[in-house]
């Protein structure tokens, strides 16, 4: 790769490559060549220099490139119209202007641009981003960076940090996954945290936030204690948006977006009427773009049982604090589900010292060890679904299962290709395999008939006496986003195909063939780099608009998921759209599979990770043991040969798939 004002770009043929569909107004003559005989494909450099200026861009060609080429890429690049450029050579002492179909110089003069640094659209009004958790943080962060200083951030809470550490986790909540990719400053030029745990806890991570936030002084452009109530949008009539773009020579028309804003206490938690208001004066301010990040999904899925009013103990969706895990102490608990949020629950219950608890599902979805997701988020190189599995297979032979049989496994019959797709994320730790080894847990699939005074009686005639029931069948979204947002289809990550509003939560479920990663930071980098990006070159937004890739989603009343709640297909989707169609987001995001291995590794080298891991698990086999399991802890499934055999089949299959091209 050869260097373009300090950044690294790749070939001028692969960016073509990676280009927009070949358009019908392309010169005759270009179009008619290409279907010509090959030209010469020996490597060359051209150093384009933009004329009366020290700028140098060197560009890696083919001997055969054209200047009408190298003229496309550069006014791809900048987003202008190729025909707005001059290319010019000298020869001895004299200068010439080369025409399009000529094969470029070595060295060339470049007019019509005065930089190649692209100018970024200035808004008349503040950029709104409404949430402090991480991904709103983030976009903050991100603003700073590249010099974007007109933004406000706005937060119904008094402390940043957002409604998963805020409102939904307890005091014993850990992260799942691992600091080297769950981190406020994640980014290819900050340094990783070098003074928290490899699973921080709720405490260590909201005072991370807290720190991070005002370290990279983001707290200045923060309103806490500030609920965005209204949001009106006001435009010019059809005829008049219409006669501004052709005007303008935009492919968009004015908007604005005015906020009302609603003073508050900061303790309210966002469910229905508890904003926390203090019943101060609502203001209204007006705003150029909307960005929104309303973090997790908050409500529970309901759902009655029959005879749950003959239940003597306590019944609850363990959500939002509105649950004392006290009262899980020494007794029998029934988890109800097998998602990411009833595995969390299991550590719970057993960290406030559950005598025993019976999980149980209509049918169980894949949870991924520690090892497995420390392997998947170092991985340059995502893993392919069958390695994947592979990787799992230690914890899954210790308890019996096979992972193969569940519902989210899908493999042909040699298993050499494998598609996991489930509606629940990976539920991710250690304590779930370890638990059900020694006997303090049991995975039950069954049917749930009715409840009695003491006891879950099952469809299979079992009955399971137990002391406290918690409904953990996973979350909906809330249509207050969708009215506040004024939502009537998502398209990408966008509503209603404008690109000055951004709303996206993470996506629910499961849906890959490969795997890059299990953790939140990564996806966040892309997502604020997505935004911003259309919001300063707003041009490329038609070419995203029209291509007819980006998935839609529009709310499903009848399941209670509104529009903004989308899917991992739904997110690959989009990723893929913008990739194919935004070589600019392409080209800065090309280095990043590098970043992520090398902040992992750099929090979580190896040895050390499989150290961490073995002493947890010893820990906990022990108070399992106080507690009474009825089995002995046995010995961690993973070995440093073990993670060894998978790492160097990771790099396998990546030199195997780089040979096949």
């Amino acid at each position: 790769f050869s260097s373009v004002l300090g950044r690294e770009i790749p070939p001028i043929v692969a960016i073509m490559a990676l280009a927009l569909p070949i358009p019908s107004d392309m010169p005759k003559w270009w179009l008619e060549d290409l279907k010509k005989q090959p030209k010469s494909t020996t490597s060359a450099t051209c150093e384009v220099r933009i004329m009366g200026t020290d700028e140098v861009m060197t560009l890696p060609v083919k001997q055969s490139t054209t200047v009408f080429e190298v003229k496309s890429f550069v006014a791809m690049k900048l987003g202008i119209d190729p025909g707005s450029l001059i290319m010019v050579m000298k020869g001895g002492c004299s200068w010439r202007v080369q025409a399009d179909c000529e094969e470029v110089a070595r060295k060339v003069f470049l007019k019509g641009i005065k930089s190649f640094t692209r100018a970024k659209h200035k808004w008349p009004n503040p950029i709104a981003i409404i949430g402090t958790g991480h991904a709103g943080l983030r976009q903050a962060m991100w603003f700073l960076k590249h010099k974007e200083y007109n933004f406000v951030v706005y937060d119904r809470k008094a402390q940043v940090g957002g409604t998963s550490w805020l409102d939904q986790a307890n005091t014993t909540s850990k992260l799942q996954t691992e600091l080297g990719t769950y981190h406020l400053q994640y980014d290819e030029d900050n340094p990783v945290p070098k003074n928290m745990s490899t699973w921080p806890s709720t405490e260590e991570l909201v005072k991370h936030f807290q720190e991070v936030a005002e370290e990279y002084g983001i707290m200045p452009y923060t309103k806490m204690c500030t609920n965005v109530q209204e949001m009106v949008i006001k435009s010019g009539t059809r005829q008049e948006q219409a006669a501004e773009m052709s005007a303008s020579g935009q492919n968009w028309s004015t908007q604005t977006y005015t906020l009302t804003l609603e003073p508050t206490d900061g303790t309210g938690d966002g469910r229905g009427d508890n904003i926390g208001a203090t019943g101060e004066p609502c203001f209204k301010v007006d705003h150029s773009a909307v960005i929104m990040y309303p973090g997790n999904l908050t409500l529970p899925k309901h759902y009655e049982i029959k005879g749950e009013e003959n239940f003597q103990g306590p019944i609850s969706y363990a959500i939002m604090n509105d649950f004392d895990y006290n009262e899980t102490t020494g007794k029998r608990i029934g988890i109800l589900g097998h998602g990411a949020f009833a595995v969390e629950n299991l550590r719970t219950c057993l960290e406030y010292s559950s005598k025993q608890v019976y999980m149980i599902c209509r049918r169980k979805n894949l949870s991924c060890p520690r090892v497995v997701s420390w392997f998947i988020n170092q991985s340059v190189n995502p893993l392919s679904g069958p390695l994947t599995m592979r990787s799992m297979m230690p914890a899954y032979n210790l308890i019996g299962f096979d992972p193969w049989s569940y519902y989210a496994v899908h493999a042909n019959e040699k298993r050499t290709t494998v598609t996991i797709t489930q509606k629940s994320r990976f539920g991710i730790g250690d304590v779930y395999f370890l638990a059900v080894s020694m006997g303090i847990c049991e995975v039950i699939e069954d049917e749930i008939k009715r409840v009695s005074t003491s006891s879950i009686h099952l469809e299979s005639g079992r009955r399971v006496e137990v002391d406290v029931i918690l409904k953990l069948y996973g979350f909906n979204g809330n249509f207050d986003v969708d009215r506040l947002m004024n939502v009537k289809s998502m398209s990408g990550f966008w509503v209603d195909e404008d690109f000055r509003r951004y709303l996206i939560a993470e996506p629910i479920g499961v849906n890959a063939t490969n795997f890059g990663g299990t953790s939140f930071s990564p996806g966040v980098r892309v997502w604020v780099d997505y935004v911003a990006h259309f919001l300063w070159y707003p041009k490329d937004w038609a070419y995203l608009r029209d291509c007819g890739l980006l998935p839609k989603h529009s709310a499903e009343e009848e399941i209670d998921r509104p529009a903004y709640v989308i899917d991992a297909r739904h997110g690959t989707q989009t990723s893929m759209a913008i990739g194919s169609t935004t070589p600019a987001i392409g080209e800065s995001q090309m280095n990043l599979n590098f970043v992520k291995r090398q902040k992992q590794l750099e929090c979580h080298p190896t040895r050390k990770f499989l150290q961490e891991c073995s002493e947890e698990w010893m820990a906990y086999g022990q108070k399992f043991k106080v507690l009474g399991a009825p089995r002995e802890c046995p010995p961690y499934p993973y070995t440093l040969k073990i993670v060894e055999e998978l790492l160097a089949a990771n790099e396998e299959e990546a030199a195997l798939k780089a040979a096949r091209g």
